[in-house]
């Protein structure tokens, strides 16, 4: 089958970017032909992508390309949009000047909308899709709308596109309305985001799906602390990259900014958020030797995703541990003098990004994992993740979260067990509440708690299962 995927961003970094590569890179292994579309500058970092060029209104072009080593085959064109780069969520992105949606001027929206549709028309009239997937309600549906016509496409719901975008803005809203009234159908991670969209657009019932994304459960398993830590060290040492993180000296000038809020900032933009701190190995090998209990946030570093009540919950656990927090984004050195603030530097370890290369052995390391989100999100694929890698998840309880922590309690027949009431006013004290409860079960209890959701997740939340699904709402 010839497949077409438009995705706005990059291929790594959010769960969108991750799902729109582990969906390309399964039809591919499916034997399906696919055209991924996309801005990714690093295709040849994706070892399932066979052949690399760019598209505009005009023509594509394709000057690199190679013979699939599988019978599918992966295309990946990049849409010349020019050098605005539309985000839901600020984030640095080499060769683009970034905007948020919501501070788009008409004239920029309208610019980026028909440069993107421009592209997405050449490219479909070349690869010829029998079936197409557009991700996000805004931009993905309503491009694909223009682009490919009324009921050629599958719009994936995200979450972001409805908190950061169509929820704020009357523009936004009525574009939503376009692209997922045109849809064939609406898929999403969870129920409460499908439920979300039909709030903007009532149209759309008896047309949506819940399609929970995948974890890759060939990475994402159990096993034991200290061999997770040392693999994971020895892999850092080996990356040239790490000279681009952030530097340990960074930590004076944190003291030194204070609380100015501009001069954190400042410092966010003196290293590349993107890679691991040169000193994470290091780290990490500390961390191996440790034998206490051990609890950790992996994800982005902005203050919708709740880690400073994790970090604040730590005081109130009521026994000794150590936390260790993988992630990027500019909200790190506000993180880092909050955590010299309260003392807790002894307990608290950055190592910037970990990527899929990292993660999974990071976050079998844990004994809790913490998605504290104070923003609704569609599924949060990170818990998922820290299941299948047998780290016990402890999540907000709302939205999206909501939905995958029933369904993990569900399994090992304990409800609440794996989350905590997100209420403002107790927030932190209920996250702390949570950590304390998971840690305070018996070791063998708790052992057997892990090994029961890891199979749960590799059962039912694959990106195999994903695929089958998203095929299925296509047909």
């Amino acid at each position: 089958m010839r497949i077409l995927i438009w995705h706005g961003w990059l291929l790594e970094g959010s769960g969108s970017n991750v799902a729109a590569a582990k969906l390309a890179e399964v039809l591919r292994r499916a034997g399906h032909e696919v055209l991924l579309v996309c801005q990714e500058p690093n295709a040849d970092r994706f070892g399932f992508v066979d052949a690399t060029g760019t598209v505009d209104a005009d023509s594509v072009s394709l000057p690199t390309a190679s013979g699939p080593s599988h019978e599918g085959r992966v295309v990946l064109l990049r849409p010349d949009i020019g050098s605005l780069l539309s985000v839901f969520v600020i984030d640095e992105y080499e060769g683009f000047e970034v905007k948020r949606f919501v501070d788009l001027t008409d004239l920029e929206l309208a610019s980026y909308l028909d440069r993107n549709v421009e592209a997405l028309r050449t490219a479909a009239e070349w690869w010829e899709p029998e079936v197409a997937f557009a991700g996000h309600a805004v931009p993905g549906a309503v491009v694909a709308r223009r682009a490919l016509g009324q009921g050629r496409y599958v719009a994936k719901i995200h979450g972001s596109d409805l908190e950061y975008a169509v929820r704020l803005q009357q523009r936004y809203a009525d574009l939503a309305r376009e692209g997922l009234e045109g849809a064939r159908a609406v898929v999403g991670g969870t129920r409460d985001v499908l439920d979300r969209a039909m709030e903007f657009v009532p149209q759309i019932a008896g047309r949506t799906r819940p399609v929970p994304p995948g974890v890759d459960v060939d990475r994402f398993y159990p096993r034991p602390r200290r061999d997770a830590l040392l693999d994971v060290a020895g892999k850092l040492d080996a990356d040239p990259e790490t000279a681009r993180g952030r530097p340990e000296a960074l930590d004076n000038e944190v003291h030194e900014a204070g609380d100015d809020p501009s001069a954190l900032d400042a410092l966010a933009h003196r290293y590349d958020q993107s890679v691991p701190d040169p000193a994470a190995a290091s780290k990490l090998r500390s961390l191996a030797s440790y034998d206490g209990s051990l609890v950790g946030y992996f994800g982005k570093l902005i203050p919708q995703k709740g880690v400073e009540l994790l970090i604040r919950a730590i005081p109130e656990v009521g026994r000794p541990l150590r936390c260790l927090i993988a992630g990027f984004g500019l909200y790190r050195e506000h993180l880092t003098a909050l955590v010299r603030s309260l003392g807790l530097t002894d307990e608290v370890t950055f190592t910037g990004r970990l990527d899929h290369r990292y993660a999974p052995q990071a976050l079998a390391a844990l004994d809790v994992s913490v998605v504290p989100s104070v923003l609704v999100e569609a599924f949060g694929i990170v818990a998922a993740e820290a299941a299948a890698a047998g780290a016990l998840p402890l999540v907000a309880r709302h939205s999206g979260l909501a939905e995958v922590a029933g369904v993990l309690e569900g399994a090992v027949g304990r409800p609440r067990l794996f989350s905590f009431d997100p209420e403002p006013e107790r927030a932190v004290s209920n996250v702390a509440a949570g950590i304390r409860r998971l840690l305070d079960l018996p070791r063998d209890e708790r052992r057997g708690l892990r090994r029961s959701v890891a199979d749960f997740v590799a059962s039912n939340w694959t990106w195999d299962r994903y695929v089958e699904l998203l095929l299925e709402a296509a047909r």
